[in-house]
């Protein structure tokens, strides 16, 4: 199971790499959090929908290290590890390493993302662009 949680982290990712909004939104939770430098936010799907399309932000690769999956109950799963970033912001290329976390639960047999965590490394030089 550890597998199949780290594939549906990558696919993930790879879905906001593509900017395949719909694909990103059937691996979400109907109510999911994100917590981050810029704060805290809830969002369903519609909501995730607004923020994807209106961000200036596009994740143009990623690449995992130091991954762990725990599994505190058969229905919840905890994905943490490390990624190494590039993104356009407004027409500029940058680089972040940062520290995430994903909680994905199980409902009706799916696993869907619930709530993420990122985390900047210290001294990022892009940790503070906007």
């Amino acid at each position: 199971m550890p597998n199949e949680i780290l594939a549906l982290e990558a696919k993930f990712w790879q879905a906001m790499c593509d900017e395949d909004i719909d694909a990103a939104i059937a691996m979400l939770d109907s109510e999911a959090a994100v917590a981050g430098m810029h704060g805290i936010g809830h969002f369903d799907h519609a909501g995730y929908k607004r923020m994807a399309e209106q961000g200036g932000a596009k994740i143009i690769s990623f690449k995992f290290s130091d991954e762990k999956v725990m599994l505190p109950t058969p229905d919840v799963a905890i994905v943490t590890y490390t990624v190494e970033q590039t993104f356009d912001l407004h027409g500029e290329p940058h680089q972040m390493t940062s520290y995430d976390t994903t909680t994905w639960v199980r409902k009706n047999g799916a696993w869907l993302a619930a709530v993420h965590t990122e985390t900047p490394r210290p001294g990022d030089p892009d940790e503070d662009e906007d």
